[in-house]
């Protein structure tokens, strides 16, 4: 077996142990990635924009599933001093 085959060899074994713990530590940085992006994206809407930003996900949701026709937005009443 020449250097060059002897090397490959181990470079094989070597990442054939590696791949499976690489993989599973890909997977926890995207989930950390998609909650920080979760979280910087909460923090850029305004509180008054939430419920308007929430409804378009919701249509465009609907969209895509194809119930354009189904989608009915059920909008919740305000409290005022009046109501309590």
């Amino acid at each position: 077996m020449s250097l060059k085959d002897s090397l490959w060899t181990r470079l094989e074994t070597l990442t054939d142990g590696m791949t499976p713990r690489l993989l599973e530590r890909w997977g926890d940085v995207q989930r950390r990635l998609d909650a920080l992006n979760c979280s910087l994206a909460n923090r850029a809407v305004p509180e008054d924009r939430r419920s308007r930003v929430s409804e378009l996900s919701l249509r465009q949701k609907a969209e895509q599933a194809g119930q354009e026709a189904a989608l009915r937005v059920v909008r919740r009443r305000r409290r005022t001093s009046k109501n309590q």
